[in-house]
């Protein structure tokens, strides 16, 4: 692992000497020679250590927030993530979203065309996995972006924007490639050592591939329904390929060799758990529960509560709507902050199964929504390291928001999901609740004068400068209006 550092700690050195402020520069920056030299391993442990720490930070932030999972500390902060409460959306707001994304997303890139001449199919198969998982993210947050012309190096600095559910299929596409590159990978050189995620197991990357596969074409499923025609036939298509998958079981996990160290601390723990000296961090202070988290695990019971959040010391749990309260805050808990060098999860067994459990209900696989339902729930338990997930099976399975026989299946699946996934994949409880509007009735934050939750995030201040003949000019209004292409609510 000391060794995995000091090699993530070149490539980081390297990627900030080609990288400039905007991901056009980056884009030059893979055809810098020094970055070309590098081979896939290396470059594979640099470039998947920093887009799922990008991942694990602004992503999961924006989306616990905007999905109603978190608030602040008003006590002890005067204004606690004051430009979240008010929806202050911009060009600047959250722009390291897709600025990182592309930036780090360009690496990948590069594995997929080095060509030396050795074979070096399971990396490229893992580097278009991953550019896969976090360019779907891109997609979901901004809709129409830059991808047919965002990762050929300097051949284009002004990339056009690509129509959103044609770069979904692109993205299936590459689920596809990496799947067929895992099954004749054969003789291809050693990746154990450098594989920071699944540490050369290639099955389990196959699982991985088949299970980020299904949650596109599930994102897919409501808007295919409601235009029928091409679109439908593509989805029933696809998804007739995954009917004998197998899909991920354990949580995905990314360790280049965290520790308590400085600056190789777990990420999402030195953001809002600890420092070195165990002392608090300013972030992790400010973030508690919002009043809606709160109530839905304390009213059904749920032993996921106090792993979730942290009981303030003095005064127990305190919650509050999202830009107005008192007290002192919960704050996340031991379940989630679980060390300074324990791995950052990117994807949960939990998901998986909840996935499965959705296609299934909707008619697009076959098995028993049920029993996968029952195994996302005790993998959410298991992953929190919370007890006794089988009473509160039982004790809920009449609640229509949070039991599979409670009248709507569907909505208990992504209520499930979205309490699996707070604090871990917060970008997910937002895409999913504009995907479904699950969980039912989100507030809006308290003295909110807007009529619904966000739907997007605006196009960055880097493309209005650095890509403006291309880039659309959006208002804050289209944050609201402007719905991704899967958004038929």
């Amino acid at each position: 692992m000391k060794k995995i550092l000091k090699i993530t700690s070149l490539l980081l050195l390297l990627i900030s000497i080609v990288s400039c402020d905007d991901y056009l520069d980056v884009n030059d920056s893979v055809d810098d020679p020094i970055l070309e030299n590098v081979d896939p391993n290396r470059l594979f442990v640099g470039a998947q250590t920093l887009t799922a720490e990008n991942y694990a930070d602004e992503l999961n932030r924006v989306g616990n927030w905007m999905g109603v999972a978190w608030s602040g500390n008003y006590n002890a902060f005067n204004d606690a993530y004051g430009d979240e409460s008010r929806y202050l959306l911009s060009s600047t707001f959250y722009d390291e979203v897709w600025d990182n994304m592309y930036r780090f997303a360009s690496n990948f890139a590069a594995i997929e065309r080095y060509n030396d001449g050795k074979n070096w199919n399971n990396q490229k198969a893992a580097a278009k996995i991953s550019r896969a998982f976090y360019m779907q993210y891109i997609v979901d947050l901004y809709g129409n972006v830059p991808f047919t012309e965002a990762f050929k190096g300097g051949e284009n600095l002004f990339n056009k924007y690509d129509d959103a559910e044609a770069i979904y299929k692109d993205l299936i596409s590459l689920t596809d490639e990496a799947i067929q590159l895992i099954d004749n990978g054969a003789n291809s050189e050693d990746f154990g050592n450098f594989d920071i995620v699944f540490g050369g197991d290639m099955p389990r990357w196959k699982q991985f591939a088949q299970t980020l596969k299904l949650r596109l074409l599930t994102r897919l499923v409501l808007k295919a329904e409601n235009d029928g025609g091409d679109l439908l036939t593509y989805v029933n298509t696809k998804f007739a390929e995954l009917s004998s998958a197998q899909f991920i079981s354990q949580d995905v996990s990314v360790n280049p060799g965290y520790a308590n160290a400085d600056d190789i601390q777990n990420p999402f723990w030195e953001r809002y758990g600890f420092n070195v000296a165990g002392v608090p961090t300013g972030q992790g202070r400010q973030t508690g529960p919002s009043q809606f988290a709160f109530d839905l695990l304390t009213n059904s019971n749920d032993n996921r509560l106090n792993r979730l959040w942290r009981p303030n010391i003095i005064s127990g749990h305190f919650t509050a709507t999202q830009q107005n309260g008192t007290g002192n805050a919960a704050s996340i808990g031991v379940g989630v902050l679980k060390g300074a060098d324990a791995r950052l999860p990117i994807m949960l067994a939990a998901e998986s199964y909840f996935l499965q459990a959705e296609a299934i209900e909707r008619g697009y696989l076959t098995g028993n929504a049920k029993a996968l339902f029952d195994q996302g729930v005790n993998a959410s338990f298991n992953t929190l390291g919370a007890s006794d997930a089988a009473t509160y099976i039982s004790n809920n399975d009449s609640n229509i928001d949070l039991g599979y026989n409670g009248g709507d299946a569907l909505r208990a699946i992504i209520t499930q999901k979205w309490i699996a996934l707070t604090s871990i994949s917060g970008a997910e409880l937002w895409i999913e609740y504009n995907r479904t509007g699950f969980p039912a009735n989100l507030p809006l934050p308290s003295g909110s004068t807007d009529s619904n939750i966000p739907v997007r995030l605006l196009y960055p201040a880097s493309e209005y400068s650095g890509n403006s003949s291309n880039v659309i000019n959006q208002s804050r209004s289209d944050g609201f209006s402007s719905k991704i292409f899967w958004d038929v609510n």
